[in-house]
């Protein structure tokens, strides 16, 4: 079963597809919009590649990192509108989504929930036995799909 990894940003889009069966990396990567580039126009960007990806990949399952509201509540609101067109592209192509905070992401995959981005970057390539440079948003991406397949393999232990 392919799972896809979604780290929701409108500058930053993380993704990363993984086989669950041996935890093989599959693809991944980020999309990277200037901020100078409007918000509609990156939103459609993004619905664009995502779409392209499933399309080529077809992942079984979307793991998704849920939204964070801190003090920046304009910033909570474009990520929001991020979170929803991943959202709509699964539901058009009739994806299951999952979703985890990022303290179940950060303790799934080093055992402490507010554990820094590099060992949770450190963690994903140990996973995923890759050695390449990959963006912090794509390791983010890989590690909300690691945090699902594993929860899965835990729950799926335990009935």
């Amino acid at each position: 079963m392919l799972v896809i990894g979604i780290d929701p940003g409108s500058r930053h889009f993380g993704y990363g597809i993984i086989q669950s069966e041996g935890m093989k990396l599959i693809h991944a990567g980020t999309l990277n919009f200037s901020h100078t580039l409007k918000i509609p126009e990156r939103l459609e960007a993004i619905h664009d590649a995502l779409f392209e990806i499933i399309e080529i990949y077809k992942p079984s399952e979307m793991a998704l990192e849920k939204a964070f509201v801190g003090k920046q509540i304009t910033s909570s609101f474009v990520l929001s509108y991020v979170r929803g067109i991943a959202l709509l592209v699964a539901a058009k192509n009739k994806i299951p989504v999952y979703e985890y905070s990022s303290t179940e992401i950060k303790r799934a995959l080093t055992g402490y929930g507010r554990a820094h981005k590099i060992q949770v970057k450190s963690m994903v390539k140990h996973f995923l036995s890759f050695n390449g440079k990959i963006s912090y948003d794509c390791s983010d991406a890989l590690a909300v799909a690691i945090c699902h397949i594993n929860s899965k393999n835990s729950f799926l232990k335990k009935v």
